[in-house]
């Protein structure tokens, strides 16, 4: 498994070869104890966004 270094988001401090695979972009900075999320290092999943109109249509049509 790969190891990282990363800057914390909140403090700037770099921390040390970290296991992002392993804990889905997660860590906790060695220097401020912050709890954050790496996002290049997530694991994204996209979801549709529906407006009212097009939610309203596609209810119709599937109960046909």
């Amino acid at each position: 498994m790969e190891t990282y270094d990363v800057c914390c988001p909140i403090c700037g401090a770099k921390n040390h070869d970290l296991y992002l695979e392993e804990t889905d972009g997660w860590m906790e900075c060695d220097h401020c104890h912050q709890v954050v999320q790496i996002l290049a290092h997530a694991n994204m999943q996209s979801i549709s966004v529906y407006t009212c109109r097009e939610l309203a249509e596609s209810l119709a049509q599937t109960a046909k």
